[in-house]
């Protein structure tokens, strides 16, 4: 028998060549289709900023700097803001007003709104400074987002020290507590506390006696009296100073008070270790 010839090679190849797609599309057809399971994607998040980050690099000398935050609810539910976070006290975040003249929180969808920010200089030191507001929100779900604000405060020329206070009050030992903040001024002027109050009941105010320091600055000490006795738990309140000063005319001041009190531990409570908590 004659071997076959070239020619008749080729023409099986060419021919079972085309029969390969036929054939593997008579599998694909007859082999059953699994679905596909579609991952699950998170709903975006309903309270979008026209900007996180607020930049006040070159300011000029003045009593606070502020910055503003507009928003607007893009969520097909209502949005309600229950906090305002600041990363320093220094900031008092503050929502827009409503008609009633109470900060307004919740927006309908489509509603714009805004918050601002304020940093006292006369509180804060010289120089650039990155400050955070975390914004706690439910759009029903409980969600939170962070917006920034960046200044490059000027050099001092009137300051608060400290520029926020904490007192700790213990009521057990009957005795009241005083802390003292003064009032700085760097320019060579002798600047008057007029004024000085506080929103809270347990917190009276007294301004004495302006000093000069070392350096010829003239120093007004202001003075919180804490009475004896203060209610348990924390209470946050501001204090604030009043000057004759037009650029620095009011100046604020954030005060932590916290009561507590520490049970007298006895003879044989020390003897078998059974002590009450105390505050650390």
């Amino acid at each position: 028998m004659d071997a076959p010839s070239k020619d008749s090679n080729q023409r099986r190849f060419l021919l079972l060549s085309a029969a390969v797609p036929i054939i593997w599309s008579t599998i694909a057809a007859a082999w059953p289709a699994v679905p596909q399971s579609v991952p699950a994607v998170d709903p975006l998040p309903s309270l979008a900023f026209d900007q996180y980050l607020v930049n006040r690099r070159d300011v000029g000398l003045a009593p606070v700097i502020m910055g503003e935050y507009h928003f607007t609810n893009t969520g097909a539910e209502p949005l309600t803001i229950t906090d305002l976070d600041p990363s320093c006290g220094c900031l008092r975040p503050r929502l827009m007003l409503d008609e009633e003249k109470k900060e307004k929180n919740t927006y309908q969808p489509g509603e714009s709104g805004y918050f601002v920010v304020g940093v006292t200089t006369a509180n804060e030191v010289p120089g650039p400074h990155t400050y955070s507001v975390k914004v706690n929100y439910q759009d029903p779900q409980s969600q939170q987002t962070t917006v920034r604000f960046k200044v490059n405060l000027p050099e001092k020329k009137v300051t608060v020290d400290p520029p926020q206070l904490a007192i700790y009050q213990n009521n057990s030992q009957q005795q009241p507590n005083q802390a003292t903040v003064y009032v700085t001024d760097y320019r060579g002027n002798e600047i008057a506390v007029t004024d000085a109050t506080s929103n809270s009941d347990v917190i009276d105010v007294e301004v004495q006696t302006p000093v000069v320091d070392e350096h010829g600055n003239t120093r007004v000490p202001v003075v919180l009296h804490v009475p004896s006795v203060v209610p348990v738990g924390r209470a946050v309140s501001q204090v604030t100073i009043k000057t004759n000063d037009p650029e620095f005319s009011v100046i604020r001041i954030p005060v932590l008070v916290e009561g507590y009190e520490i049970t007298p531990v006895s003879a044989s409570e020390e003897a078998t270790g059974l002590q009450p908590p105390r505050r650390p």
